[in-house]
């Protein structure tokens, strides 16, 4: 797999006639892990649904690889977000709907394919790859809503990586989870990238979630950007006590980043 870049300028995105979104200017090189956090409200993701291209922004342009989705024709647009590999929370997907888990993550690879093309045995090689490293074997034939929630995200991410993706954008892929299943999702994530060294966006309320590959942090706020760097310069900035508006302790931990409020210490 190889990763994409991807640049936002000038971005603005309004509802109910109030800027929810505002960004000047974000590049994500090929091949970056960037975390995005912030406080409830901030706009992780409304800023994530406008670089997967779910929102279109009021005006700014988005750059996939160079080149400018405002310009293009949208069956060449769909054609572009057919490389990035999007996991929502899984409580955004129905679960009442009877796919089994392999038909779930078979959905990821139709989504690639010319219209009405069938799926082959190269497909399905690749569908039964990804199922089998993400350990859920046993679970192929189960139904989506008989699996649990960390089997659920799991399978999500499956649907997500049989596309071959050139970009990963996660959001808040530990949520609702218990505390094992966090962890083991992000340690998945961490080794997915690893591995593949794609371009992962992951938006993420809990900070420690992301994984230690994490090499860059974006720090949304009220809309806006309010850091952009390096995970250790981040966290070691007042940025967070103004996003978070209170006062902070942090604590790195493995390569995990915890922060608390200085009122439980």
């Amino acid at each position: 797999m190889k990763g994409s870049t991807l640049e936002l300028s000038g971005i603005e995105v309004r509802r109910s006639r109030r800027t929810i979104l505002n960004i000047d200017n974000l590049k994500i090189p090929s091949g970056q892990f960037v975390g995005l956090i912030g406080p409830n409200g901030a706009g992780k993701t409304t800023l994530l649904n406008v670089c997967c291209g779910l929102i279109s922004p009021r005006r700014g342009f988005i750059k996939f690889n160079n080149t400018d989705l405002s310009l293009l024709m949208s069956w060449k647009k769909s054609n572009l977000r057919k490389q990035i590999g999007y996991i929502p929370q899984a409580t955004e997907y129905n679960a009442e709907l009877p796919f089994t888990l392999q038909e779930v993550a078979a959905m990821g690879r139709i989504s690639v394919k010319p219209l009405l093309s069938r799926l082959n045995r190269e497909d399905y090689e690749r569908i039964d790859y990804w199922i089998d490293k993400l350990g859920l074997t046993s679970r192929r034939n189960q139904t989506f809503r008989s699996l649990s929630g960390g089997e659920q995200q799991k399978a999500l991410i499956v649907r997500a990586m049989v596309q071959d993706p050139a970009i990963l954008m996660l959001d808040e892929p530990g949520s609702n989870l218990d505390f094992n299943w966090k962890y083991q999702i992000s340690s998945i994530i961490d080794r997915l990238y690893q591995q593949t060294h794609i371009t992962v966006l992951m938006v993420s309320h809990e900070t420690d979630l992301l994984p230690p590959c994490c090499n860059r942090i974006v720090l949304m706020h009220e809309g806006q950007i309010l850091a952009d760097d390096t995970a250790e310069k981040v966290f070691a900035s007042d940025a967070l006590e103004r996003a978070y508006e209170c006062r902070i302790e942090t604590f790195n931990i493995s390569g995990r980043k915890y922060i608390i409020s200085k009122k439980q210490v």
